[in-house]
């Protein structure tokens, strides 16, 4: 009998109210799939939820099946903790020496999940990662599955909204004067001539005050445009239904999100179209959802810096960027002396406030323009761009080592940790995204073989000791 979480009831209730088994592919749910395939080398990954018998696959990559029994099944064990679950190899594993899914298609031998948490305790699926080929998992690499996890979360959370949004959208039909949307009927120049009271409440505006007058003098003027395109079309009879989502102007002045849903109406006699209806609903906490999705898939969530997939965006554009302008500029690969000293010593917790200290302290030497990164542990990058080289980077590099350098802290005790740093210049260096982050490293290897708490720049010939070149640092 497979392993059940104690609060299973809870945790199934959880699951049913997400409204999500059995529902159709989802773009953004593949998206996650596909980035964990990339970023860990491996070539099966699955967004999971954990049924009362089975498991069902909302978005997979390199996996056949829609999903399979929950007996035997590696996610099974995934959600009994909040911690990501590893298996670097299931032949020696005694739990799945023998299962179908090891020992048959599709030859499953390594497997990490990290649980999907929708509540403090309520543990409704897992995105996994699997191969046929036992491996090493670091702890960097559960800590980026355990990000992706909440990313899916996220969209977890997403889904759950649209779903309610849609059973509103059912029942407003019927509810008209009492729904919290705001109902509007407009003729074809889209002159409101009757309004919902729920205009208060959206708009602050009594129903009254709205009637005579057009939505297009309330639009945000970034969404103009678009929305008079809808309007015309509906006008001109082109379009039967819309849905428009724009920002409107509340009494106040500020502004709110809407997604505006037009039916046109037409005389029943003639069939030619007299106007609209148009139902008005606040889609703030929606579009709140979505810029927090965007932003947690670029920014590390420990230290709020760009992820290492926007630096690579921010580095592609600043090649292409110094291609145009004929000017260059650095990448520098920073690596915290005595930070694991600190983190054992302390524990991890004072391990991340030490972090975040540091990352502010970053942000603060260096010019809006520029970039920094945290790359995964104490490992950051920072993109020093349009500078004149290599003086600014050597001026920026001893700006960081004395930042960092300065006591923290923690919680009443003071630590002192350092930093190394190693430089490489564009175009001087090279202007390809991979090769310069490799010089970059092997410059900082150099730091650190010198001496720590200082920086070097790449210089030809450099290589990892007891290493071929082509060996990455990271």
């Amino acid at each position: 009998m497979y392993p059940v979480p104690s609060n299973e009831s809870e945790r199934l209730a959880g699951l049913q109210g997400l409204a999500i088994l059995g529902t159709r592919p989802e773009l953004r749910f593949d998206a996650i799939c596909r980035t964990a395939c990339v970023l860990f080398g491996l070539p099966m990954a699955t967004v999971t939820l954990i049924d009362a018998d089975r498991q069902w696959f909302k978005a997979k990559r390199g996996v056949v099946s829609d999903g399979s029994p929950r007996e035997g099944a590696f996610c099974t064990y995934t959600i009994l903790s909040d911690a990501v679950f590893v298996i670097e190899d299931a032949r020696t594993d005694p739990r799945f020496c023998d299962s179908p899914l090891v020992t048959g298609p599709p030859h499953i031998r390594f497997y990490a999940g990290a649980p999907l948490i929708i509540e403090p305790g309520i543990r409704v699926g897992t995105v996994c990662v699997m191969g046929t080929q036992a491996r090493h998992f670091s702890s960097d690499e559960k800590a980026q599955l355990a990000d992706l996890a909440a990313v899916v979360t996220a969209l977890l959370d997403l889904h759950r909204a649209e779903a309610r949004l849609r059973e509103s959208e059912a029942h407003y039909r019927l509810l008209a004067e009492n729904t919290s949307d705001m109902i509007v009927r407009s003729g074809l120049d889209s002159t409101r001539t009757y309004v919902s009271p729920a205009a208060l409440t959206l708009l602050g505006y009594e129903a009254g005050e709205l009637v005579g007058t057009q939505p297009i003098d309330q639009i945000h003027p970034d969404d103009a445009d678009a929305y008079a395109r809808v309007l015309a079309d509906l006008r001109e009879a082109r379009l039967e239904t819309a849905v428009a989502r724009q920002r409107y102007r509340r009494k106040d002045g500020s502004w709110v999100w809407v997604e505006v849903t037009f039916t046109i109406t037409r005389d029943p006699a003639t069939g030619s179209p007299t106007g609209y209806v148009a139902a008005v609903r606040d889609i703030s906490d929606r579009k709140a959802a979505e810029r927090k999705i965007a932003h947690m898939a670029r920014h590390d969530d420990l230290t709020d810096l760009p992820n290492r997939t926007l630096f690579r965006e921010r580095l592609t554009q600043e090649i292409a960027a110094s291609g145009r302008r004929s000017s260059g500029f650095a990448i520098l690969s920073l690596d915290l002396d005595r930070f694991k000293e600190v983190n054992d010593s302390l524990g991890h917790q004072a391990g991340d406030a030490l972090l975040r200290t540091i990352a502010e302290r970053l942000k603060a030497v260096v010019r809006a323009e520029d970039t920094v990164a945290r790359i995964g542990g104490d490992e950051f990058t920072i993109i020093q761009t349009g500078s004149n080289q290599p003086e600014s980077g050597h001026a920026l590099a001893r700006r960081l080592i004395d930042a960092v350098g300065k006591p923290v802290d923690l919680a009443g005790r003071q630590v002192d940790v350092g930093v190394s740093i190693g430089i490489t210049l564009a175009p001087q260096d090279g202007a390809d995204a991979e090769e310069l982050c490799r010089q970059a490293d092997l410059a900082l290897y150099r730091a650190k073989v010198e001496g720590r708490n200082t920086y070097r720049f790449h210089e030809p010939g450099m290589r990892f000791a007891g290493a071929p070149i082509t060996e990455p640092y990271r």
